[in-house]
């Protein structure tokens, strides 16, 4: 998918695959906020990208969660 969040695209990449549910539990959210996030519906507050951020290792920043304007 052209379009696919940089969070589900690094979720994919890992071997094993993490799955929604196995994230959420990580950061502490719902699978459904995970999946939320991912569909660009919700943005996760600061200290929420920052986890996201920890657990991968930097390759999924604050950035990737801006719109597409504030990347530009």
């Amino acid at each position: 998918m052209a379009n696919e969040h940089a969070l589900t695209s690094w979720r994919n990449a890992q071997n094993p695959k993490v799955s929604q549910i196995e994230l959420a539990e990580k950061l502490g959210v719902s699978r459904w906020m995970v999946n939320r996030i991912e569909r660009g519906e919700r943005n996760p507050s600061l200290k929420l990208a920052i986890r996201v951020q920890e657990i991968t290792g930097g390759l999924v920043t604050a950035k990737d969660f801006a719109g597409r304007e504030a990347r530009q």
